[in-house]
């Protein structure tokens, strides 16, 4: 439990010598340690300083949210295992980072499921939303309190144009998903399981030639000049949950717990991902300085990156089943609200 009483020492003394005890509400203050992989300055930090500065208000300043950024209490594929050991109080997480252990909601993650661009964000986090109580069972040892996704993934490379599947064979590209690793394999292309915030160091090392990744990956590890061409496909799309610890929910008071149960849902999911993920000035003038140059892939490609990728689905629900676990069904309800909330736009 990393929930810190700080006793206001000149009060104690005073009750002390009194006979008597200090009041609860000059007593005490909780401060909720949260871990966040991504830098301060990204886009995904948004939300967490607006929950921050609410909670601290509603409180009277008597519960704080202890912000680390940038992975500063540990490494990407151990922000789940900081909350659920409660390192932790609460942890911003990538479901892809750990694959295989969350295998429902990593369908969330499969190809051309959602549109593209800030759409498909906000898409994701309605049906997922919708989904969540089937979410929760996956992630029973913290709290999760919302899964969100980010704008669905392209294809950019360091220095060559992306017009065809065959501009990509034989090239090594930083994949972030089980779907991305079997879609890059089957164009005969090379998959590299790099964290996102390694990125920069392998395009700089020359270990990878490009990146799988959405528009904001590019923004939020400000790699904007380390890759030259983009082709809008793959379109899978990353989970990310937000868990909170057991213990830490459990010993607030609570006012304080509902307080912090408040903080989920699928309306503070939706909340999340427009803040995060949709359009505004600072990104967009990041991407234009950029100046990387969107590629057309030709008609024959394009249905072959469909093909790979309805194979791939096909055979990893095929998969699923076997292990007993309802993977056709969810997947097709998922892709049945997709549909559904494509359609109310933004």
């Amino acid at each position: 439990m990393v929930v810190r009483w700080l006793v206001l020492a000149s009060v104690v003394f005073a009750f002390s010598v009194a006979g008597g005890a200090p009041p609860a509400a000059a007593q005490d203050k909780i401060t909720l340690k949260v871990a966040i992989f991504t830098p301060e300055p990204a886009s995904s930090s948004k939300w967490f300083k607006i929950k921050k500065e609410e909670l601290a208000k509603a409180t009277g300043g008597k519960l704080d949210l202890e912000l680390f950024f940038g992975a500063s209490m540990g490494p990407l594929n151990r922000h789940f295992e900081l909350a659920r050991t409660g390192v932790a109080d609460m942890a911003w997480f990538q479901e892809g980072a750990t694959p295989g252990r969350f295998p429902l909601t990593e369908l969330l993650q499969s190809p051309f499921l959602y549109p593209p661009g800030a759409l498909g964000s906000i898409t994701a986090a309605k049906v997922a939303g919708d989904l969540l109580p089937e979410l929760k069972k996956e992630h029973a040892d913290v709290d999760l309190l919302w899964v969100v996704n980010n704008r669905p993934s392209g294809i950019y490379d360091a220095n060559k144009p992306i017009k065809s599947v065959a501009d990509m064979q034989g090239r090594r590209y930083r994949t972030p998903t089980p779907a991305d690793v079997q879609i890059i394999k089957g164009i005969s292309a090379v998959p590299v399981g790099i964290p996102a915030t390694e990125m920069a160091e392998g395009l700089q090392k020359g270990t990878i030639v490009g990146v799988v990744t959405d528009p904001f990956g590019i923004f939020t590890f400000r790699i904007g000049n380390l890759v030259k061409y983009y082709a809008d496909t793959v379109r899978t799309s990353i989970t990310f949950g937000l868990a909170l610890n057991k213990d830490s929910r459990a010993k607030l008071p609570e006012d304080m717990r509902k307080l912090v149960d408040g903080l989920g849902g699928g309306k503070e999911g939706l909340s999340f991902a427009r803040l995060a993920w949709e359009d505004y000035p600072v990104f967009l003038d990041y991407m234009k300085q950029s100046n990387i140059t969107a590629n057309q892939m030709d008609a024959a490609s394009e249905k072959k990156m469909r093909d790979v990728a309805d194979a791939y689905v096909k055979a990893h629900v095929a998969e699923l089943e076997k292990k007993g676990l309802p993977a056709r069904a969810f997947y097709d309800k998922a892709k049945a609200l997709s549909a559904k909330y494509a359609k109310e736009g933004l």
